[in-house]
């Protein structure tokens, strides 16, 4: 299963790069989010989502690694989630192309294999939505700067 997508951001390329690796913002602006740790080699991160509502609340722990760094252009990166006893790799990239010297083109993809029809079709059904408030806050972000 892959996500994927371009948004255009009226930023300068650099202030869109700092907007994606700096982890105060991407927090603030990750659904679902409820804590997250930088861990000491300042590319991996713990991150806690909850999911659901009252006694169908799940708490799901991700370890996020920022594998390739190349900036301002390329941020590639890999996660683990578990979900129940149920682990997800995800793994994905930003590509960041200026346009001009005040705007900047990010291409994401995101790349996983759910290991059941049902994780498949709450994904298929909730990323959108969530891909598009996220990146929404961040491109809200980065044009601020």
């Amino acid at each position: 299963m892959q996500f994927q997508g371009t948004i255009d951001f009226a930023a300068g390329q650099t202030a869109v790069w700092h907007t994606l690796t700096n982890p105060h913002i991407v927090s603030r602006c990750t659904p679902h989010l409820t804590g997250w740790a930088e861990l000491p080699s300042n590319t991996q991160f713990h991150l806690q989502f909850t999911w659901g509502s009252g006694s169908s609340r799940v708490t799901i722990p991700l370890l996020l690694t920022w594998q390739t760094m190349k900036p301002p252009t390329l941020l590639e990166w890999q996660s683990e989630a578990q979900i129940g006893s149920t682990w997800l790799l995800i793994n994905g990239r930003f590509h960041l192309s200026a346009t001009t010297p005040t705007t900047t083109r990010v291409a994401f993809a995101a790349e996983l294999e759910p290991p059941n029809k049902m994780l498949q079709q709450v994904i298929q059904s909730t990323a959108p939505r969530l891909l598009d408030n996220f990146f929404r806050c961040l491109k809200t972000s980065a044009e601020a700067v």
